[in-house]
């Protein structure tokens, strides 16, 4: 059995049953790869900017960007201050300059929200003392595919970014079919560049920031089995809006927290239900049954295996907590 050491990043992670999003670096706030369960391939398909995201090296898959009065700033060099709300959705400050980026990284779950995508939100706040024009994008690069169940192995064909309608950009594979495809958009109007065989994309919107006030702007991620799959998906994200989604996530967060009366050991207690409940369950992009695996991670060495012993001791308590019918089906099908 493979065993793999503990990652050297203190990765931030969120997710939903469709979507893993397990390496968010906690310099920059970049995401260096994306995750989706596939039963056809009885396998991980893991989508990442390099073969070496997990140690936090090369490329980021996905990158904030900002601009302020035709100056790049660093999101990095000023530093993150991050938290957890509701024990699951990463949120970070940084104070660059004049203004203050505050982000948000979520992916939808709860009652008609629970979709095959994630969320980027970044809000800006003027505290200079004039106007200022702001640009914020997402850039990155798809440098790397792989299958995972407890060892990665890489997808042979090319990488490509390609915009496949106004505002779109397209990840994917260049052989057919291509299993997973990912489309990213923002939330309006959006200066969009897609390289095709590069594989490097970059989608950024303009705001104009009056002095004391704040600008938002929010870029969809979307998971298909096909491109055509990926585009409706995050066509829906778009046309219910992010603010909605956000609300409904909370909503469904809030009704699973558990309270012991401590609040020190009900933040322990519930970010590890949290954690078991999206990353010991998912749900395939293909034919989206639910499935038990012993972990969505990629640094864990047992991967998407699944024992069941292991399954009724650890993880379907945990469910049970959180989602008695959820719990249930899992049971039934495990058995």
């Amino acid at each position: 059995m493979p065993t793999f050491p503990p990652p050297q990043i203190a990765w931030q992670l969120t997710g939903n049953h469709w979507l893993s999003v397990p390496c968010i670096h906690p310099a920059d706030g970049s995401i260096r790869a994306l995750g989706v369960l596939h039963r056809g391939a009885r396998a991980a398909v893991e989508l990442a900017g390099s073969a070496s995201f997990v140690d936090g090296s090369g490329e980021p898959l996905i990158a904030p960007t900002l601009t302020v009065n035709g100056e790049a700033r660093s999101l990095a060099a000023a530093g993150m201050a991050w938290e957890r709300a509701y024990g699951w959705l990463p949120t970070f400050s940084s104070t660059v300059g004049d203004v203050v980026v505050r982000g948000t990284i979520f992916a939808p779950h709860g009652r008609d929200a629970d979709v095959a995508g994630a969320v980027y939100m970044l809000s800006v706040e003027n505290k200079g003392k004039a106007d200022a024009d702001v640009v914020i994008a997402i850039e990155g690069v798809l440098g790397h595919r792989q299958l995972r169940v407890r060892t990665p192995r890489p997808f042979d064909d090319a990488h490509r970014a390609v915009e496949a309608e106004a505002g779109v950009v397209m990840l994917e594979g260049s052989a057919l079919p291509g299993l997973v495809a990912i489309a990213l958009a923002a939330d309006a109007d959006a200066s969009v560049t897609a390289t095709g065989a590069d594989a490097r994309y970059r989608i950024a919107r303009r705001l104009r920031v009056a002095r004391g006030e704040r600008g938002e702007c929010a870029f969809f991620i979307a998971a298909g089995p096909e491109r055509d799959g990926a585009r409706a998906t995050v066509a829906a994200m778009r046309r219910r809006g992010w603010r909605d989604l956000l609300a409904a996530t909370r909503d469904a967060l809030r009704a699973m927290e558990q309270a012991s009366g401590n609040e020190a050991v009900d933040r322990i207690i519930n970010r590890n239900l949290l954690f078991a409940y999206f990353f010991a369950v998912g749900r395939a992009l293909d034919d989206a049954h639910y499935y038990l695996v012993r972990s969505r991670a990629p640094w864990n060495g047992i991967g998407t295996t699944v024992r069941e012993w292991e399954a009724l001791t650890w993880t379907l308590p945990a469910v049970q907590l959180a989602d008695p019918a959820l719990a249930r089906e899992l049971l039934l099908r495990m058995c």
